[in-house]
């Protein structure tokens, strides 16, 4: 993955150029990189695959509206600082008591750097 400095006109570009284009422009943490897609998978998706998509997808929009509600958001940022002050002690024990011992999260040692990205990992948890 590339770092890059875009120039004034393209200060927010993200997604492929174009249908068939293999480089991918994405920002993260206020930062924006270039990714190539070196092998993608063609063929049919999976029901599970299916399902998880679609899952996920209703957590970002159930994310969206905690985010535009300022009392909803006031508690998740409570929530994710008190993450983060766990976290900087042990990663481990926080995504344990945040996510619980059979976690992705905790399983593989995940930080979630962005409240975003947090409230989605919430939402998620809640629906499994």
């Amino acid at each position: 993955m590339a770092s890059v400095t875009p120039a004034s006109p393209f200060e927010s570009i993200s997604g492929k150029l174009s249908r068939k284009e293999r480089i991918v422009l994405r920002t993260r943490n206020g930062r924006m990189h270039a990714y190539a897609i070196l092998h993608p998978y063609e063929g049919p998706l999976a029901q599970s695959r299916k399902k998880a998509i679609s899952a996920f997808a209703e957590a970002v929009k159930q994310c969206k509206t905690e985010m535009s509600d300022p009392a909803r958001l006031a508690y998740w940022q409570e929530q994710y600082a008190g993450y983060k002050q766990l976290a900087n002690k042990s990663l481990s024990r926080a995504n344990r008591r945040f996510f619980g011992d059979n976690s992705t999260a905790a399983a593989q040692g995940k930080y979630y750097s962005t409240l975003r990205g947090f409230i989605i990992a919430q939402l998620r948890k809640e629906t499994e």
